[in-house]
């Protein structure tokens, strides 16, 4: 079954869908487009729909972090972001602490991400769960740039708090890369004057019986791009420093042969009631 055949005819359709067509109209009037100029849009919108994941990268970029916003406005606890086009569900499950599955030879340095989850009551949430996935030292992530037969969920996993609502993930320091920028995409933010970089970031959705379910980024402080993130999605609560670690003791305990760092980062989850203020 396609997926016009999953629409439902309902009063808030055909509201939104006038409202879109009236100001697309308006737009047309109001820039006087040319057919030429129509046309050239369409026949882009339509290479777009060639892509496998292009129509989702397209809309990612220029729209998903004011759905965001509008989607999160009133919303308690952590500030949640885009979730952008590579999740994968059905990541492997695991209990804190844990190490990510990983390549024999996974490139960079080692990162141990932690801290606690809790209600906004300060209630800390044993058993809930941080679905986490980011890209590897390189800016590629498993299933789309590493192909799924070579590393199935690298540096992906579903991760399961510990009686204090803490978590402890070993895993490595992820870096900045560009969105996929061969397609139509790539081509209308080259044409924009645009440039196609994202910060380094951990994604995490996060959960909880009880609780509303939260997505969200964590991006790594002073990373490239962090002030012109070509999605829109960093927010100032979401940003949080690496700490290295190279004391020769601490590394023993630790069974790390290199230098380490690590990223601490505490979420506060809503009931599914919360309502804004």
């Amino acid at each position: 079954m396609g997926a016009a055949n999953t629409l439902a005819a309902t009063p808030r359709l055909n509201e939104i869908f006038e409202d879109c067509v009236s100001s697309l109209r308006a737009l047309i009037r109001k820039h006087q487009i040319t057919h030429d100029e129509y046309r050239r849009a369409v026949a882009f919108l339509t290479e777009v729909g060639k892509g496998e994941a292009e129509m989702s990268l397209l809309l990612d970029v220029f729209l998903e972090a004011t759905v965001d916003q509008v989607d999160g406005a009133g919303r308690k606890g952590t500030e949640s972001t885009v979730e952008g086009p590579f999740y994968v569900a059905e990541a492997p499950t695991m209990k804190s602490p844990c190490v990510l599955p990983h390549r024999t030879n996974e490139p960079g340095e080692v990162l141990i991400f932690s801290g606690v989850v809790r209600g906004i009551d300060g209630t800390a949430l044993a058993g809930a769960v941080l679905d986490v996935w980011h890209a590897d030292a390189t800016g590629a992530y498993s299933h789309f740039n590493i192909p799924k037969a070579e590393a199935p969920f690298n540096l992906r996993a579903r991760v399961t708090t510990d009686p204090r609502g803490g978590f402890e993930i070993r895993t490595w320091v992820t870096a900045p890369y560009e969105i996929p920028k061969e397609g139509p995409t790539g081509a209308l933010l080259a044409a924009l004057g645009r440039h196609p970089w994202r910060p380094a970031h951990i994604h995490v959705r996060l959960s909880h019986e009880g609780c509303a379910t939260l997505t969200t980024q964590i991006f790594l402080k002073d990373s490239p791009w962090i002030d012109s993130d070509v999605v829109g999605a960093v927010k100032p609560s979401l940003i949080a420093g690496l700490e290295k670690h190279q004391d020769p003791a601490e590394l023993r305990k630790r069974g790390i042969e290199h230098p380490y760092f690590t990223l601490n980062y505490d979420f506060v989850l809503p009931p599914v009631s919360s309502t804004s203020a």
